[in-house]
């Protein structure tokens, strides 16, 4: 059964992690009945393929279903009025209510079947009316397809809703015709009704999204720099629910039933103490699962206790990794495409290391054995923090030796308590929330001030095989004393301070230009400076923090110098906060003497290049790489046999526009089409690579039948 559930497990995320492109009814059909073929007919012991196969049909099979209930990108923008209910926790803002909405049926407006099943909404200035989880709306809006930037190393907003089962995205278009219909009872409204419960008890406590996110998974009013924190001290596992938490709750309560069952003597000789104690721990920790939302940890949390509670209930005993494989299947049955996410790596990953550090040795008390597996959790742990957030919190295991106790003994009960008592006596409900918020504070200052001292060591993002080497390390770590070799395990982790960006992502001159949705914005650079040209939207989609911040850390270059082409809509949106954030940098362009821009020149490693006065107001700058060179332009209208990178459109009125790559009468490519665009220097001309073409699939859209040329 092990063998089964990994090899499930194992045809799901390869699945995942390679589709391209959306799979057919004959491939699906042909996954299924190799999978029941082989079943049927393997000899015994052998028989698990089928199981990897029947995975990677399942995931096949939901990709379908997930795509047909997406919005087309053709409909992009079209106006509906449907009617729905609302199936999430509405995050609230000061002019903006997020929330999901489930479609049911179409009132107004045209759209095939069948309708985006869910919808991501945003209703901006709704006042008294606010939606509540559960309620059913009539709701006119206007949808937009799932999309989102596709830049290196940048945020993939495209692969977040389609890992969140999310159709489409809207907008409430006209308020005053929105209608609550009737409203239904959800698990939701109780997290709902709690999270307003102790807002309202808290108060402007910078503390109520931690105590909210403990109690009842209501996480948007954490702020960013708490968020910071707990990513810097590999704590943020602990300040929201988690499966540390779902198994305490239910080891607490099983227990404590246990305990009292023993002593009713009718009830003992009715059912045993320990199975009735066990099945108070399931309830009990199905109750917490349910107010976290049935997030992922909380899933695997669940699955895993019961696994344990029906072994225990047959009396078949289950080893703790078998537990953990058959939690593994059935969290992936539920929700194939949970591998999209760094919570399913993370969590797994670190009850895997536990059970290896913990299985077929010796139990020991005390506060070393403690420390030694924190040690080895945060260790192990590297390289999926270094693949998903970019940084290596060697804090983990000193922080969470505090942090694990503190907030199982003194954070975590006070909020369920008071969520307990609520319904019964509000005022110590209260009492309780603000006890806990008391040991917040204390906890939070100890954090704060250890990652401001030490902090967490940035890394460029590792190759695929730095990450596997790392990975090997980890296993030469985790086993016995004996194990030879066992001291590579510390050379094999260093490696994830190697990866490309330790180079500079590699070697030779690149031209990225980057999709941002409006203007341009093209970096260029050697192995570890980069020079930026362009602009683009401000607010908080800027280009700095969509591109170019993301694209600098994951590959540790420098910001040289900034070239803006001119002033004025769209180029200068971007520019006020990128001033800020790299003051260091050569800012050319605005606000500065045009004579020194005209003769400003760069040399990096194997490109040179030119700032160039088009007319008044305007730059360009020219990229020279050997005898090949790339022109970047304001526009791309240009009659000279030369690629040029411009934007279509930008004409300094704030109308959509987008970067393109074009050389005179040839089709040109545009980001909005294939995301960002690579150029590498490749000595006979330049190599061109969308992100679409390189890191495309299944979830991504954009011009993916557009013909991409290899070599300029």
């Amino acid at each position: 059964m092990r063998a089964g559930s990994l090899a499930f497990a194992a045809g799901i995320v390869l699945v995942v992690s390679l589709l391209r492109e959306p799979p057919g009814v004959v491939v699906v059909a042909a996954t299924w009945a190799a999978a029941l073929g082989w079943g049927v007919f393997a000899p015994p012991g052998w028989r698990w393929p089928a199981a990897g196969l029947l995975g990677a049909g399942w995931a096949l099979l939901s990709a379908c279903w997930l795509l047909a209930h997406e919005l087309e990108p053709d409909r992009d923008g079209t106006d509906v009025c449907l009617e729905g209910q609302i199936t999430s926790v509405p995050e609230v803002e000061s002019r903006r209510t997020r929330f999901e909405f489930r479609s049911e049926r179409l009132i107004e407006g045209e759209l095939p079947n069948p309708l985006p099943r869910r919808i991501r909404v945003d209703w901006y200035g709704v006042a008294d009316s606010r939606p509540q989880p559960g309620e059913r709306w009539r709701l006119c809006l206007r949808l937009r397809a799932p999309d989102g930037f596709l830049n290196p190393q940048g945020f993939d907003y495209q692969r977040w809703l389609f890992q969140h089962r999310l159709g489409a995205t809207a907008y409430v278009r006209d308020g005053d015709r929105a209608e609550r219909l009737s409203g239904h009872w959800r698990v939701d409204q109780v997290r709902a009704q709690v999270a307003a419960a102790m807002a309202e008890r808290l108060g402007d406590s910078p503390y109520l999204g931690l105590v909210q996110g403990l109690g009842v998974a209501v996480r948007y009013g954490i702020a960013d720099e708490q968020w910071e924190v707990l990513s810097v001290t590999g704590t943020a596992h602990l300040l929201a629910i988690s499966g540390l938490h779902v198994g305490l709750v239910a080891g607490l309560v099983g227990s404590v039933v246990g305990l009292l069952w023993r002593w009713i003597p009718p009830l003992v000789r009715r059912l045993p103490a320990l199975i009735a104690g066990t099945l108070s721990g399931v309830l009990a920790a199905a109750g917490y699962a349910a107010l976290a939302g049935f997030t992922l940890p909380t899933q695997r949390a669940l699955v895993m206790v019961l696994v344990f509670a029906g072994a225990l209930a047959l009396r078949r005993p289950m080893s703790p990794w078998h537990s953990l494989a058959v939690a593994a299947a059935a969290v992936l049955a539920l929700d194939p495409w949970a591998p999209l996410g760094a919570g399913f790596w993370l969590s797994f990953g670190a009850v895997a290391i536990i059970l290896a550090a913990t299985t077929g040795r010796p139990a020991q008390r005390g506060p070393l054995p403690w420390l030694r597996i924190q040690a080895l959790v945060g260790l192990g742990m590297l390289p999926a923090t270094a693949v998903w957030f970019g940084h290596l919190p060697l804090l983990s295991p000193l922080a969470n030796l505090l942090a694990v106790p503190w907030v199982s003994l003194l954070v975590v009960p006070p909020v369920l308590g008071g969520v307990a008592l609520e319904p019964l006596a509000p005022s110590w409900s209260g009492w309780l929330w603000q006890a806990a918020e008391a040991s917040l504070v204390w906890l939070m200052a100890i954090l704060t001030a250890l990652a401001e001292h030490l902090g967490a060591v940035e890394v460029p993002s590792p190759s695929v095989g730095a990450v596997v080497l790392a990975a090997c390390g980890v296993a030469l770590l985790l086993g016995p004393q004996a194990t030879p070799g066992r001291w590579l395990a510390a050379p094999l982790l260093a490696l994830l301070l190697l990866g490309p960006g330790a180079s500079g992502g590699g070697h030779g001159a690149r031209v990225v230009v980057f999709d941002t949705g409006a203007g341009l914005t093209a970096l260029v650079c050697d192995g570890e400076r980069a020079v930026v040209y362009g602009g683009g939207p401000g607010g908080g989609l800027d280009a700095a923090s969509v591109a170019v911040e993301p694209f600098l850390e994951a590959y540790g270059l420098t910001l040289k110098a900034w070239l803006v082409p001119r002033a004025g809509d769209p180029w200068d949106g971007a520019v006020d906060k990128a001033r800020e954030r790299w003051a260091d940098a050569e800012w050319l362009g605005i606000g500065g003497d045009p004579d020194e821009t005209a003769g400003w020149r760069a040399e990096l490693e194997g490109v040179t290049l030119r700032a160039v006065q088009l007319e008044e107001g305007q730059w360009g700058l020219d990229v020279q790489a050997g005898a090949q060179s790339v022109a970047l332009r304001p526009d791309v209208d240009t009659e000279a046999n030369t690629w040029v990178v411009g934007a279509e459109g930008c004409r300094g009125d704030g109308q959509a526009c987008s970067a393109a790559l074009d050389r005179g009468e040839e089709q040109a490519l545009r980001t909005d089409d294939h995301g960002a665009l690579t150029l590498s220097e490749a000595g006979d001309g330049w190599r061109v690579r969308s992100e679409l073409q390189h890191n495309g699939r299944v979830y991504h859209h954009g011009g993916a039948a557009a013909p991409m040329p290899g070599m300029l």
